[in-house]
């Protein structure tokens, strides 16, 4: 009998060594694991990374900012539509002439033109028959007596009446309306006493160019109207409206302080132009690209250098016409 309750006493002692507690079934048990390697187990979240090593001779960028990105240039449509703006500059305004021409000789398509002050002729004669050397036998028609008269004394008169230019309509234009171009063609103007801009594309050329051409100290104001020579956003607007999808501004201008165009530093006409100088040297809204011409040192009065003038700007065209076809893919 004893022998049988020392045998029972055994057999619980073992029983109660294999029974585990609800604590210690609750704790998960390690994988065997390797010296140097981390075996998590299933409950543990895996540790993060060690930090990286810093050297003294090593920059510290955690706390600079990165430089802002450069703003994006203007996108080119896959298939540009050019629109072409001749600047305003006077006699420097035969500049045009020869970007027309180089501008023909790589074979440029334009869907739209607008010219400024004595641009707006050209881009019209351009406008009508698409032809650079019909605009450059039409512009060297134009007298120097149409735009200054002469006194008895032998000076020159500015401001004189804009109709002066009668017989250079007549000539170039033969009572043709602005409707009727090849291509859509528009010139900005100003009406001071109504305050009031306007885009001239219809009618007869003659009212059309006296009133986009009227500004000083060449013409006085034609019917309270004279150019509206800083109203180049407008016209881009109106050429994006014809079809045109890139907008192209030539400008014949110097940045302002470089040279007097008018001469005489002290004048009302120095102010002005220096203010118009500016304003085209800066972005316009509705511009994609500016082409600026160097014409040389010409002044806006200097119309007996015209041919000087044309092929200077031809030249200075030549190379960045080149590139401009490039960037748009024509």
């Amino acid at each position: 009998m004893k022998r049988l309750v020392f045998v029972l006493a055994m057999v619980g002692l073992v029983g109660c060594q294999g029974l585990k507690t609800r604590e210690s079934m609750q704790r998960p048990t390690s994988a065997p694991s390797r010296p140097g390697v981390f075996t998590p187990t299933p409950s543990q979240p895996t540790p993060p990374p060690p930090p990286q090593e810093h050297h003294d001779d090593e920059q510290d960028y955690s706390d600079v900012e990165a430089a802002p990105a450069p703003p994006p240039p203007p996108s080119i449509p896959a298939m540009p539509k050019v629109g072409i703006i001749l600047g305003a500059g006077g006699a420097r305004a035969y500049g045009h002439v020869g970007f027309l021409r180089e501008m023909a000789k790589l074979k440029i398509p334009v869907t739209a033109i607008g010219g400024v002050e004595f641009a707006a002729p050209m881009a019209a004669l351009y406008a009508n028959k698409e032809l650079a050397n019909d605009v450059e036998w039409q512009m060297f028609k134009m007298k120097d007596e149409e735009i200054f008269k002469k006194s008895l004394l032998g000076s020159s008169n500015r401001n004189i009446e804009v109709t002066a230019l009668k017989e250079f309509m007549q000539t170039s234009f033969n009572r043709l309306n602005a409707q009727d171009f090849r291509v859509p063609f528009a010139c900005p103007a100003y009406n001071f006493a109504k305050n009031q801009a306007y885009l001239m594309n219809r009618g007869s050329m003659d009212q059309v160019l006296y009133t986009c051409m009227a500004y000083p100290p060449f013409f006085k104001p034609y019917n309270s109207v004279v150019a509206g020579v800083r109203d180049v956003t407008a016209l881009a607007n109106y050429l994006r409206q014809r079809g045109a999808n890139y907008v192209v501004l030539v400008n014949v201008l110097p940045s302002p302080g470089k040279k007097s165009l008018v001469g005489d530093n002290a004048s009302t006409d120095y102010v002005l132009w220096s203010e118009i100088q500016g304003a085209y040297n800066k972005p316009f809204p509705g511009v994609d690209t500016v082409v600026s011409l160097d014409v040389g040192d010409y002044g806006i009065m200097e119309f007996n250098k015209r041919r000087e003038i044309m092929n200077k700007g031809a030249d200075s065209a030549a190379k960045q016409l080149k590139v401009l076809a490039r960037k748009v893919g024509l």
